[in-house]
């Protein structure tokens, strides 16, 4: 049987999370494969073994994806509602992203959140005075003292490559603060052109060549996260992963292929800035799901069974350090999420959190435009060309294709 997701960013949840295969695959009799894979390699993974009829026998979907894949996921309506009240009910952004139309086809284990992780040695030079308690809240006060970071030698860093993770998570809270958005409530409704957007575009390209490292166009997830821990970023939009890969090589650990020179203490995280119409960030949760095309079902989902009892699931979300903020209330206090002040702002992204697809449904739809990066390459196009206003039309053409507006 083969496990096919995403590569992890803290190691020690990867540990743990083989160490669990392999002991369930030794109890079960099953040679179990674990093949984790870079994060924009995994949804055409998951195309191509879903159009040949063949390979994983369990995938990890991102949010929207079990839209794309409902024909080929075996049914798991009871499993997911035994998970939901074990763990005291799904928060509704769950339910929201990664069932499909109310019906659950995978079952969720929360995702991976976004927050500024900055050097605070490196704001303070920069004139910010207690940059801990008092970091920039709007775009224009963070793109301001980003400016002054890129003349001390250490920018911003941003990927806007085509990658699930950090790409989007800034991308589509940046087109909401400044009024945009892919739809209206009535999912057809194209609201991505609206000038407050295209005048957030202009200064966006502003703060690119006054303020980011300009590299990030070809940036994936993984790209930022060696920049910033290589010591060339004052700042980056990221997961709690570089901060706790700073602390596990702080203690002695390796690093993979390159060192980790900054010290954990001298980082600190921060809320998404917002814009005019407010402050927003994405949220969406993963899920794992077992395929119908597998000749290994019925062993796929008694693994997952067995994955998501207290035992096995808290034991991984505690070695992950915090890094998946929580499904369902009834871990959200445990001490990964409340014991360190520096990682306070993950848990709390799903309070200003929108879902792929906002206003409209997270569906089908939402689900395409994602996968074409439709959003994020907006971004690209207006940097590389200087005209924000024809790259949000181009990608508002897209998604009038793609939602049937």
């Amino acid at each position: 049987m083969t496990f096919l997701g995403s590569t992890y960013f803290v190691p020690a949840g990867e540990e743990v999370f083989r160490a669990q295969v392999a002991e369930w695959g030794e109890q079960a009799g099953v040679n179990v494969t674990v093949d984790l894979v870079n994060w924009p390699d995994l949804q055409p993974r998951i195309a191509a073994g879903v159009e040949g009829g063949s390979g994983a026998d369990i995938i990890e979907m991102w949010d929207t994806w079990p839209y794309l894949y409902r024909e080929q996921m075996v049914p798991a309506g009871d499993l997911a509602a035994a998970v939901d009240e074990r763990y005291g009910g799904y928060y509704d952004w769950v339910v929201n992203t990664a069932s499909v139309d109310g019906e659950w086809f995978s079952v969720p284990l929360g995702t991976s959140s976004t927050a500024v992780a900055f050097r605070i040695s490196y704001f303070e030079e920069a004139g910010l005075e207690d940059p801990q308690n008092n970091f920039p809240t709007t775009w224009e006060e963070f793109f301001a003292i980003g400016k002054t970071l890129k003349e001390m030698g250490k920018p911003l860093g941003q990927a806007l490559g085509h990658s699930t993770g950090d790409p989007p998570s800034f991308a589509y809270p940046f087109m909401w603060s400044y009024g945009a958005m892919e739809v209206a409530e009535d999912g057809t409704t194209v609201m991505f052109n609206q000038p407050e957007f295209v005048e957030g575009m202009r200064l966006f390209m502003q703060a690119w060549t006054d303020a980011y490292d300009e590299s990030g166009l070809s940036w994936d997830d993984a790209t930022n996260n060696r920049a910033f821990l290589s010591d060339q970023l004052s700042a980056t939009f990221n997961g709690s992963s570089v901060y706790l890969a700073a602390v596990a090589a702080a203690e002695g650990a390796p690093a993979g292929d390159y060192e980790i020179v900054v010290p954990p203490d001298d980082i600190w995280h921060a809320s998404i800035p917002g814009g005019p119409a407010g402050q927003f960030n994405m949220v969406g949760s993963r899920s794992y799901a077992a395929m119908t095309y597998s000749e290994n079902q019925e062993a796929a989902m008694e693994f997952l069974d067995w994955w998501f009892q207290e035992d096995q699931f808290i034991a991984w979300i505690e070695a992950n350090g915090g890094y998946f903020i929580p499904m369902a209330p009834g871990y959200a206090d445990l001490g990964v999420y409340v014991d360190n002040p520096s990682l306070e702002p993950y848990p709390r992204v799903a309070e200003v959190g929108r879902h792929k697809g906002f206003s409209g449904p997270s569906n089908q739809n939402a689900a395409e435009a994602f996968a074409r990066y439709t959003v994020i390459d907006a971004y690209a196009q207006a940097i590389q060309s200087g005209d924000a206003e024809t790259a949000i039309q181009n990608a508002a053409e897209v998604l009038t294709r793609v939602y049937g507006g």
